[in-house]
């Protein structure tokens, strides 16, 4: 195990618990060399290395020791959320150190630092590791302040994993919790543009009727009147495509009615579709 009593390892071990990590480094880095691979030589290296603020070297080292001997990895966690709590340890550190921590033995129980964990895993781009703690976060610490940015980073753990539909649910949730938040405005404008190419992709597949009620939504709830008035001349259209002339009549005539110059093109197309219908006997 990991406290030998004679060669390297048992020199790491005592060196370590005198906190001498340099020392333990020097010696651990000599054993290697010498061809000493010895799980407790790649454990007690690994932990110096983190201790000296080297933490990637470090929870390569680690793995190392475990690979060798499973029965290190409950040690090596514990021994890391020590390092993780430590003064003088930086944010980052720590939670680096007790993602690794929670890596190997995962029924450590974070509590609230599982926020600070998961954005650790977040920024090394473990977006699936990050999900999963977010989640966990969100759902036992429901009214902590860190869970508006909590659902920011999930929308983009599962837009990063391919997942659109939780990362909708997300920037939903969002939303609605934390409506008047910096991380909310920035959500909402995504939330409306994937509201749009939904309320298209039911026009184009023939589905007019979702067509209708997700683009009405668009257009009720988003505040950029450039998307709107997309949205609204998509009403019409799908209106059209129902035989409903009047509505779309309607559609296309308030879209003109809103318009202060900055809708572009899609103000004079729903002037061209006015015209057809009237042509076509429309009053």
């Amino acid at each position: 195990m990991c406290c030998g009593g004679g060669g390297a390892a048992g020199e790491m071990h005592r060196a370590f618990d005198k906190a001498d990590y340099a020392e333990v480094v020097a010696l651990g880095r000599h054993a290697l060399r010498r061809g000493d691979v010895s799980p407790e030589v790649h454990y007690y290296y690994g932990l110096a290395l983190v201790a000296v603020g080297r933490d990637h070297e470090g929870f390569g080292e680690i793995d190392a020791a475990v690979a060798g001997d499973a029965g290190l990895k409950e040690k090596a966690a514990e021994r890391l959320q020590e390092l993780a709590g430590r003064e003088g340890s930086s944010r980052s550190d720590a939670a680096h150190r007790l993602a690794k921590a929670a890596e190997l033995d995962p029924s450590i129980d974070l509590g609230r630092q599982r926020f600070a964990v998961a954005r650790a895993c977040f920024d090394d781009r473990d977006f699936a590791r990050a999900a999963e703690l977010y989640q966990q976060a969100v759902k036992a610490f429901p009214d902590a302040a860190e869970c508006e940015s909590a659902y920011a980073r999930l929308v983009e753990c599962w837009t990063a994993l391919g997942d659109a539909d939780k990362a909708r649910a997300a920037m939903e949730t969002l939303v609605a919790h934390y409506p008047n938040g910096h991380e909310a405005r920035e959500v909402t404008s995504r939330l409306n543009d994937l509201m749009y190419n939904e309320a298209q992709a039911h026009f184009d597949a023939g589905e007019y009727d979702q067509a209708i009620a997700t683009a009405s939504e668009l257009v009720e709830r988003s505040d950029n009147r450039s998307l709107q008035q997309k949205g609204r001349f998509l009403l019409g259209q799908a209106y059209e495509a129902k035989g409903d002339r009047a509505a779309a009549y309607n559609q296309y005539r308030e879209l003109i009615r809103n318009d202060r110059g900055d809708s572009g093109q899609v103000v004079e197309r729903a002037r061209a579709r006015i015209e057809a219908l009237q042509e076509a006997g429309l009053k």
